[in-house]
């Protein structure tokens, strides 16, 4: 018995939130890398700081009626940077002579009098010594009221930026790690809920396939309820289920009535032998009755399984003729004649079971012989998508039509001692292959017509007899 979180491991909804959980630890671990690393990046984070000091410094700037530039107040969080730590952050307005308008403050101009930064192009993006200090710049475009082009320009420390950076980066881990754990947490049991109700009507089906049995009617998997992708499965199931149950009702009925049938010659065979019956003849003919039974029984059987059909190119004809000198003595000893008709765009080929369609064939052509009149003719027809056969018989009384071709029916009163199998066993072969077998009054006698479903393709045929050939 497996515990709980070995079953747990090997369901669905373990995968998922295994899955879920996994993902969302990766790009927590992405997210938070590439974000310390871009803030660690000192130089490209500090160029674009202060890029963007500059932009926004621009907003402040005022002009007098001279053109002379000024500073508006600043807002504390960002007026106190540039007073407190004038070597690390500061600004400048100057002209494009190069000549300074507005320092940031005074200290900012005694740092930055005399070094490189201040012979810096305003396009210029490159680190500056000052003082030991490596300082970046940016600079922004201004145009005074008389059309005159000014530039600030803002300049940050490197060691402000590393100190301002590493500060946002502990935190921002922190707020990382703090979010996906908080995130897997709330998210997976929202998803555990999710999935419990998700796969309930899954359990549900489980629960109904478990408590199928073959006795009874058998039950279906209710489908209500089921995801898109689990419902398809589910109504394959049942129509397998259906096929299943279908199958297993014929076989049921078949060997009821196989039992039924058999018990009736085996009594009298007993009772013969248990009155030391000397009448051999009977004997023999109440075994010879049995073992046709017997006989007709394995064959409704073997008719009825799919798997036994083996198809292949049948030709018609051929097998026509076999059936024909097969029951030729047995027409001889009812004085009947065997006849053979072909239509002139009759097809002479089809795919099927060669041997089942000779069996077929077989039991209608014998039928027909049991019950033509002395001196009458059994005609077997090849037309354009049919072979028929006929005799010329008392026919079948319109109330018997529908029962024909049940198993173990017999026309009450027949002379014939079978079992009632023979027009089963071609009904199977019939729909087996997707054939219809079809019977009418011809007055005088009866036709059986077995129609194929579509066309039958033409084939080249050995040299064949004559269209009106007869046998005895």
């Amino acid at each position: 018995m497996r515990s709980f979180i070995e079953r747990w491991a090997h369901s669905l909804s373990g995968r998922l939130l295994a899955t879920y959980i996994g993902a969302w630890l990766v790009a927590a671990v992405l997210f938070g890398s590439l974000g310390s690393w871009l803030l660690r990046s000192d130089g490209r984070m500090l160029d674009h700081s202060a890029e963007r000091a500059a932009h926004a410094l621009t907003d402040y700037v005022r002009f007098d009626t001279t053109g002379r530039p000024s500073m508006a107040e600043l807002p504390i969080k960002v007026q106190w940077l540039f007073i407190a730590s004038p070597l690390d952050a500061g600004y400048r307005i100057f002209d494009a002579s190069g000549q300074t308008l507005l320092w940031s403050s005074e200290a900012t101009r005694q740092a930055w009098q005399n070094t490189a930064l201040l012979q810096q192009a305003p396009s210029e993006h490159s680190a500056i010594n000052v003082n030991g200090v490596a300082i970046h710049t940016a600079s922004q475009r201004l145009t005074s009221p008389n059309g005159q082009t000014l530039w600030l320009q803002v300049a940050l420390s490197e060691r402000l930026a590393a100190l301002r950076h590493d500060e946002m980066g502990n935190t921002f881990e922190f707020t990382i790690v703090l979010a996906a754990l908080v995130s897997i947490l709330l998210l997976g049991l929202v998803m555990w809920r999710v999935l419990l109700r998700v796969l309930a009507p899954i359990q549900r089906v489980s629960r109904e396939a478990q408590a199928i049995e073959p006795q009874g009617p058998w039950q279906r998997l209710g489908t209500q309820g089921l995801p898109g992708e689990i419902a398809p499965l589910v109504r394959s199931f049942n129509q397998a289920l259906d096929r299943l149950e279908e199958g297993f009702e014929r076989q049921q009925r078949f060997l009821a009535d196989a039992a039924h049938e058999l018990k009736t010659p085996l009594a009298l065979l007993r009772a013969h032998v248990e009155l030391g019956s000397e009448d051999r003849a009977a004997l023999l003919q109440d075994i010879d009755q049995m073992s046709r039974q017997v006989q007709q029984l394995l064959m409704l059987a073997e008719v009825s399984e799919p798997r036994s059909y083996q198809h292949e190119d049948i030709a018609l004809i051929a097998v026509i003729q076999d059936v024909l000198s097969f029951l030729a003595p047995l027409a001889a000893q009812h004085a009947v004649l065997l006849q053979y008709h072909s239509h002139p765009d009759a097809a002479h080929s089809l795919q099927g079971d060669r041997s089942a369609l000779f069996v077929l064939l077989k039991n209608l052509v014998e039928n027909a012989i049991h019950v033509a009149p002395p001196g009458s003719a059994v005609s077997v027809a090849l037309e354009q998508r049919a072979i028929s056969v006929r005799d010329h018989g008392p026919g079948i009384a319109p109330a018997h039509l529908p029962r024909l071709f049940e198993r173990f029916w017999r026309v009450p009163g027949s002379r014939e001692g079978g079992a009632g199998l023979g027009l089963s066993i071609c009904h199977e072969v019939a729909a087996a292959h997707g054939w219809q077998l079809t019977v009418r009054n011809a007055s005088p006698g009866a036709e059986f017509k077995l129609a194929f479903a579509a066309a039958v393709p033409e084939a080249p045929t050995a040299p064949q007899a004559d269209s009106n050939a007869s046998m005895r």
